[in-house]
């Protein structure tokens, strides 16, 4: 091999290394498409625009989502991080708004149990449930307002509820206990088995305690929904999802678009 063929044989070789590192270690499809795909939820990519340290945990969040369940559960994760990270410091009025439109969208599902159950593991994208479209309207106007409200509030200095596991474990006790109505032996149960919970019986705890939550003084309401709402993005969507599209009738948007 002639010299020059050798300097071109590593030069070459270079090059090719080059372009791998830069594969492997580049910013994936997603990233790159992040600020594009997120422009479509207009509140989020604002939020996203102001916040830097906000938009990378969108991004991580949601590409792990995708990653694992496709467009579906990163919008799914995209709204529980909003949940998480913004609604929770939303005034006590925006809080309780989105507490009522939650029950009456509850009430509405309590008919279809496997779309009641679907909605309280996975929450709602437009198009799911049609037959709560207007409650689920009204539901996504309702997080709008809160999500904006607790934007603005936490720019503002307002500071977030916090609460421990152990209290997070005696709100929920104290809420299937009443005042409007208690848990029942075999709701408890199917709450406690999660994704393999008797969708009739999830329905009707979730209505009961909701109805209990919402019977309660306005100002402890929202204290309450902000604490239940904090941890809201710890659900493995991608998981979750897996298993309830396995169910017919879940009424659920599982074609990943």
């Amino acid at each position: 091999m002639t010299r020059r063929s050798i300097l071109l044989f590593v030069a070459v070789t270079l090059l090719a290394g080059n372009l791998v590192y830069v594969h492997l270690t580049g910013p994936s499809a997603f990233a790159r498409d992040f600020d594009q795909n997120i422009a479509r939820f207009p509140l989020a990519a604002s939020i996203a625009r102001n916040d830097p340290n906000l938009r990378d945990v969108f991004l991580r969040r949601t590409e792990g989502a995708f990653n694992e369940g496709g467009w579906r559960a990163a919008k799914g994760a995209l709204n529980m991080i909003l949940a998480a990270e913004m609604e929770v410091y939303a005034d006590d009025e925006h809080i309780n708004a989105v507490g009522r439109a939650e029950l009456a969208a509850l009430l509405k599902l309590a008919s279809n149990p496997l779309a009641c159950k679907s909605y309280l593991l996975a929450g709602f994208e437009r198009g799911e449930f049609r037959e709560a479209a207007q409650e689920f309207a009204d539901l996504a106007s309702a997080h709008g307002a809160a999500i904006k409200n607790g934007f603005e509030r936490k720019v503002n200095g307002v500071a977030r509820t916090q609460a421990s596991d152990a209290e997070i474990i005696a709100i929920e006790r104290q809420l299937g206990l009443g005042p409007f109505a208690e848990l029942t032996r075999q709701e408890l149960g199917a709450q406690a088995k999660y994704l393999g919970g008797n969708p009739d019986r999830m329905c009707s705890a979730a209505i009961k305690k909701q109805l209990n939550l919402l019977s309660g003084d306005s100002r402890d309401v929202a204290h309450v929904s902000r604490i239940r709402r904090a941890g809201s993005d710890k659900i493995d969507i991608a998981a979750v999802l897996a298993k309830l599209c396995r169910e017919p009738g879940n009424g659920l948007s599982c074609d990943g678009t």
